[in-house]
């Protein structure tokens, strides 16, 4: 009984400690970085690692949907993660590149963090991080990404909710046009 107990303990204080409350650092501030996406999606596989988690896996393309389940040894983490990765503005060369606010719902007992890019040239536009208002344990992630060439023009827009859902949504306004949503469903 004593052992289940201090796991549970361990295992609270894992998740709590992995909860990272973002900050605005001053434009100047040589040592401030905005929030991880990395670093937080690393923390998120150290936490649930060796959990025999099953998905299904909702795609729909330009209207037409399909769907499997899934479990988390097959699937390909690199690839289902790497928007999330390369939307990243953790870097110290993204400091004062935007614009940080954030606000509370009373309702939810929620904090929301949200950056928005100050110049349309840069990948991620908008990230919002929702965090409970008394652990800082995340609660969602939101972030939306732009790429714009002379040729194309793509948009993503990825939610992620621990243990929930992962969403990825890809819109090329290429020719021809496409729209790609990526759903994981937690089951």
């Amino acid at each position: 009984m004593l052992k289940r107990i201090l796991a549970v303990l361990l295992v609270s204080a894992l998740i709590i400690s992995c909860a990272s409350k973002p900050k605005e650092p001053q434009v100047g501030d040589s040592h401030g970085t905005y929030f991880s996406i990395g670093q937080f999606i690393q923390d998120q596989f150290a936490t649930y690692k060796g959990q025999p988690f099953t998905f299904e896996k909702i795609v729909t393309m330009n209207g037409k949907t399909d769907s499997t389940l899934t479990n988390v040894d097959k699937m390909d983490w690199g690839a289902i993660l790497q928007p999330f990765f390369e939307s990243d503005i953790s870097d110290k060369k993204y400091l004062g590149q935007y614009n940080f606010s954030q606000f509370e719902e009373n309702i939810t007992a929620t904090l929301n963090y949200y950056y928005e890019a100050r110049n349309n040239k840069l990948f991620t536009r908008k990230l919002q991080i929702s965090v409970d208002d008394i652990s800082h344990k995340v609660k969602s992630i939101y972030i939306e990404t732009e790429k714009n060439s002379q040729w194309s023009h793509t948009m993503h827009k990825l939610f992620y909710v621990p243990l929930k859902v992962i969403s990825i949504q890809e819109i090329d306004h290429s020719r021809p046009a496409k729209e790609l949503h990526i759903e994981y469903r937690f089951l």
